[in-house]
């Protein structure tokens, strides 16, 4: 067994709901320091930043009027860029997206030269032309605006940006109406830093039931893309969405609980092949590459209902050496490494203790705030590992820093002791077990 030490907790205020899409770590700025973004259905996008002390945390930059922000990714989204930088892709439930793209400050010069209006005032704190932010290393909250705005299709529910090829971005976005869109980034960055063109349709398609989860994986022989589709009761699909015959390989094992919702990652490196990690209900299973066989069944010991989230842990330099973390709506969170090993414990969420008379069924019972969305992975200066949840009654976001887990497993005394001694331990216990019994029952 292994054992999670105490851990450092930072509380952060957030008004409006947040949907389990519209929260995630990513480097925004190019300085390869993450920062948490978050979109609330009030239409706010707001940026946390974390110096170099992990329980420093602040509001850095904020966007407003953005519509019930459903989605939120990362990524270079500008094709044949001579300097890749990633945008910020925000998507509301009107099918609104809106694109932001934040400068360092080391690039106001450059921006400057190009035809941008300058400040005398060397001591300015922000710089925007044509909706792009240059960003100043000082820590005050800035208001960013959208570099680029377009109206897509209604009810989005997640977004992703892949690379397809060397000349072709692609946003990938799944809908409640059980489809799938792809489309083609014909975004460009102008001589004076606007963004320009448009966003265009490329492909559909259309599964048979919810979709609940997507998510991508470049494949290693060539530079093309799986989507790997997760649906209510066990279902998992992948497919390349660019081929010419789309060829659609599904899971037809299905022992999940009819209602149990299901979320898909694909795992690479976890065994000597690229996996794939379903869960459902209380347990968690690992299908081979072909989604035929079920390599094993990783149990979780508590009924987790509808989870808020799957994710893959960062890789390290040891490919073998990964995890996946899962939350639940009631905060339980596990860890599971490549050996089946699970660490399950309870973050430090606030909760309320209510007391009652002696006949009071609901005597000593603890509330604890429901988790409505859930993210892991390396924040802030110090590249900390952290939990992060956002509950769902007090518009709390709970950062869970500093977790140390130790080496310590159990092992099996039958695969540790040879053969030979193993069979005399258990001889010895058999000959006292039945002088016990002779005690404690003779036979007269």
């Amino acid at each position: 067994m292994s054992f999670v030490s105490p851990v450092n907790t930072v509380t952060l205020d957030c008004t409006g709901n947040v949907l389990p899409n519209a929260m995630l770590l990513a480097d925004v700025d190019s300085t390869k320091i993450n920062k948490l973004l978050v979109g609330t259905q009030e239409g706010e996008l707001l940026i946390f930043k974390s110096n170099r002390n992990p329980n420093d945390v602040q509001l850095w930059r904020r966007a407003q009027g953005l519509g019930f922000i459903t989605a939120i990714t990362v990524g270079f989204l500008v094709p044949k860029a001579n300097e890749p930088r990633p945008i910020i892709c925000v998507v509301n439930a009107e099918g609104a997206i809106h694109l932001f793209l934040l400068r360092p400050n080391t690039q106001r010069s450059r921006v400057r030269s190009a035809g941008g209006t300058a400040n005398n005032n060397r001591n300015d704190s922000k710089f925007q032309l044509y909706g792009i932010t240059t960003l100043s290393n000082d820590d005050e909250q800035q208001q960013i605006q959208p570099a680029f705005s377009q109206q897509l299709i209604c009810n989005p529910k997640v977004l992703l940006i892949q690379d397809f090829h060397e000349t072709e971005k692609q946003l990938i976005i799944s809908y409640n109406d059980r489809t799938i869109r792809i489309f083609t980034s014909m975004i460009i960055e102008e001589y004076d830093g606007r963004l320009s063109g448009r966003i265009l349709l490329k492909h559909i398609f259309n599964v048979a039931d919810q979709i609940h989860t997507l998510s991508s994986r470049q494949m290693h022989a060539s530079k093309d893309y799986e989507l790997i589709v997760s649906q209510p009761g066990g279902n998992l699909l992948r497919f390349n969405p660019n081929e010419e015959s789309v060829r659609i390989v599904a899971s037809d094992i299905t022992n999940h609980t009819a209602t149990g919702w299901t979320e898909a990652i694909a795992l690479d490196g976890f065994f000597d092949d690229t996996v794939y990690a379903t869960i459902c209900h209380d347990h968690i299973d690992i299908f081979s590459s072909q989604l035929n066989k079920i390599l094993s069944t990783i149990p979780l010991s508590v009924t987790t209902g509808h989870l808020c989230g799957l994710r893959q842990l960062p890789a390290t330099k040891d490919k073998y050496n990964q995890l996946v973390t899962i939350s639940s709506v009631d905060g339980d969170t596990f860890i599971i490494d490549r050996h089946s090993n699970v660490i399950r414990f309870r973050p430090p969420l606030s909760s309320n203790t209510v007391f009652g008379s002696g006949s009071d069924s609901m005597t000593h019972s603890h509330f604890f705030d429901q988790i409505q969305a859930f993210t892991s992975g390396l924040f802030g200066d110090n590249n900390t590992f952290c939990f992060i949840y956002v509950l769902t009654h007090n518009d709390k976001i709970i950062i869970v820093h500093s977790i140390e887990i130790s080496s310590t497993r159990t092992t099996n005394l039958l695969t540790t002791l040879p053969k030979t001694i193993s069979d005399e331990k258990f001889k010895d216990a058999q000959s006292i077990s039945e002088q016990l019994k002779d005690l404690l029952h003779p036979h007269y």
